[in-house]
């Protein structure tokens, strides 16, 4: 590779590089919140943020639901708990058990909450926290009758991994314990065991695998009963294939299963998997249920043409289960019986998004929220396909009835049909003007769905501007051929797609390239570098944040090394097509670009904000437009509470706003 003179800026917390980055915050803060909308989106966007008449999406556990309350006093969030009876009267009774704003003052540190997992009887909680919004944490031991931190209980430094309950007494645990503990990919390589009064130093290692892998996982099972326990560990090989043991008297059993499986849920003598390829009788995307004893499995559910398990959850009596058809959900419930599966579709509105489905493995309640760009969320509670009722519906903060969404379909270079979602206000004329944002991803199997928002429809639609989501390969949107036909040397494939649903605005006279902005994160921050060096004629505004730019030394970036499998290793065969394809490497200082608002976070452990840093000192030197902003707290989501989301979320849109004609 050849040689980066702005190598330096990797230095994540260097005060130097600080500087920098504060000196090009300021130039774009002084831009963009001077523009005349910034102050009213802003404002608007807290106001949305900290409504207290939001739905309380919640976790449901036993007799209580759990909720992170945030609002113009809690900031940081309070870690409440109701009992579900009160919440489904909509009783303002929430119990505090953990004030983060309060933990944040006394201890001088911007706590994100992360988790909360209680023992066997509720009375002690494993707190997962983290500084600022890293992928980095600390567990601490939480009482519940007087919440309170216990300083004599178990308290893990900071390091990314997690911990779990055995008994009162024990927990499981995977954390960073010095030279030869992680990953390449800097996940912690080894379970433990670790006893109360124990220096966690010296927890007993259970199972450790080699750097070479990207991570080590386990989940702790047990009976209905909670008298018969077990764990099943998950060794990633890479991102995708991953090997599964059982630990059972004292040793691990590897389980007969494909390296490409997603466990979901379970007990002590069976788990759900979705399968991510074809193996024996059973086909990619089907649902099964494997038996640890026998190492048998049985079908529980087999998508038709068309069709995606979005996600599902264990119950008592079976599980629940999201099954996308053409980007668009629909919930049903599945119970076995006679040695088959049977399943009860759930009444619930059709055409949009179904998500935050929250179940508890030892009763058949749900709660799940339904909604699409111009339908705002309703949060519905129900038990198997009966007694459906709506909890609560979100407030909406923009005129949604003129909003109308369209469900396209274009054809790609090789004629495969893409589709996307076309968000308007029924006052736009098509004809060629319209500022538009087309927004993608593409990657990591992550579906991209028609959501409600209030941000986007204040601040963007309700204006007269047009959103467009893509829903390109390399996502989930139709499972895992959908994605993994774009992996590695076929990633063109995926920017092909959002190329191909740029020019069918064009086609439709939508809107224009003067007036087509981009917008991405994370991967699909990748893919606004590629709109950028790739295809800057289609595009006059980029909004580029905490993104991937330098495909060259990705891996050697903090969590990188994990998306080799994704992406290809730069130092094999595979560097010939990312080589094409990097964006940091293939800036012109001759070429015209579009504008580009580059975005990234300090405490971002995930994507190194190294590669947001580069690639804007090298369009400085070449004299090329950008935008910086570089927030210190924050974390890969880029924010680290409402007050820092509400401000990102100005300068995005002011952005764009300022940007296309």
């Amino acid at each position: 590779m050849e040689n980066d003179k702005y190598i330096w800026l990797e230095e994540v917390n260097d005060q130097k590089c600080l500087d920098w980055a504060k000196e090009e915050n300021s130039k774009t803060n002084l831009s963009l919140s001077s523009h005349p909308l910034f102050k009213s989106i802003q404002s608007k966007a807290l106001e949305i943020y900290q409504n207290t008449d939001r739905v309380r999406y919640v976790e449901l556990n036993g007799k209580y639901v759990y909720h992170l309350w945030t609002d113009e006093l809690s900031i940081q969030g309070r870690y409440c708990r109701q009992l579900e009876s009160d919440y489904l009267l909509n009783k303002d009774n929430w119990e505090t058990l953990l004030d983060l704003d309060e933990l944040s003052a006394k201890e001088n540190e911007k706590w994100v909450f992360r988790d909360f997992l209680m023992n066997d009887d509720d009375s002690k909680a494993l707190v997962t926290l983290s500084p600022g919004g890293l992928d980095s944490n600390v567990i601490r031991e939480f009482d519940l009758g007087t919440k309170t931190f216990l300083a004599d209980g178990f308290h893990l430094p900071l390091s990314k991994g997690s911990a779990h309950w055995v008994n009162k007494d024990i927990i499981w645990l995977s954390r960073d314990y010095g030279e030869g503990s992680l990953t390449k990919s800097g996940y912690p390589n080894s379970i433990r065991e670790l006893k109360r009064g124990e220096n966690y130093l010296n927890a007993k290692i259970l199972y450790q695998t080699s750097n070479e892998y990207v991570w080590l996982y386990s989940t702790f099972l047990t009976s209905d009963d909670l008298k018969e326990k077990t764990f099943l560990a998950s060794i990633g090989r890479d991102f995708y294939h991953h090997d599964y043991l059982l630990y059972k008297n004292q040793t691990w059993v590897e389980l007969d299963l494909p390296q490409m499986i997603e466990f979901s849920g379970g007990n002590h003598e069976a788990g759900y998997f979705i399968l991510k390829e074809d193996w024996r009788e059973f086909k990619s995307k089907d649902i099964i249920l494997f038996h640890f004893e026998t190492q048998t499995a049985t079908l529980a559910f087999r998508p038709s043409s068309g069709e995606t398990v979005y996600s599902f959850a264990t119950v008592k009596s079976g599980f629940y289960a999201i099954i996308d058809k053409d980007v668009k959900g629909q919930l049903y419930f599945f119970e076995k019986k006679n040695q088959k599966f049977e399943s009860q579709k759930v009444n619930l509105p059709e055409n949009g998004t179904v998500d935050f489905l929250s179940t508890d493995r030892y009763q058949d309640k749900f709660f799940v929220s339904v909604s699409s760009f111009n339908l705002p969320n309703s949060y519905f509670f129900g038990e198997r396909e009966k007694n459906i009722c709506v909890v609560k519906s979100n407030k909406s903060f923009f005129d949604h009835a003129n909003i109308i969404v369209e469900q396209c379909f274009v054809k790609s270079f090789d004629q495969v049909s893409i589709p996307y979602f076309l968000v308007y206000h029924r006052d736009v004329k098509f004809d060629g003007n319209n500022p538009t944002i087309l927004y993608g991803y593409g990657g990591f199997e992550i579906a991209l769905k028609p959501n409600f928002s209030n941000l986007m429809g204040s601040s963007w639609l309700e204006k007269k501007g047009v959103y467009v989501l893509a829903n390109i390969r390399g996502g989930g949107e139709y499972g895992p051929d959908w994605h993994q036909c774009a992996l590695k040397e076929n990633r063109q494939i995926a920017y092909n797609d959002f190329f191909a649903i740029a020019e069918d605005l064009f086609s439709k006279n939508i809107t224009s390239p003067k007036n087509l902005g981009a917008m991405g994160g994370s991967n699909g921050g990748l893919l606004m570098g590629v709109c950028y060096t790739m295809r800057p004629d289609l595009f006059s505004a980029i909004n580029c944040m905490v993104p991937l730019l330098d495909m060259h030394r990705y891996h050697k970036l903090l969590a990188g090394h994990s998306w080799v499998a994704e992406y290809g290793d730069p130092d094999k065969e595979d560097g010939a097509y990312i080589k094409k394809i990097s964006p940091y490497q293939n800036i012109s200082e001759n070429k015209k670009y579009p504008v580009i608002f580059v975005n990234t976070s300090t405490k971002d452990d995930r994507v190194h904000p190294g590669h947001a840093r580069k690639f804007v000192a090298k369009l400085k030197d070449f004299g090329h437009r950008y935008y910086y902003y570089e927030n210190i707290d924050g974390g890969h989501a880029g924010s680290a509470n409402f007050v820092e989301m509400a401000y990102k979320h100005a300068l995005d849109i002011c952005f764009f706003w300022q940007h296309l004609k």
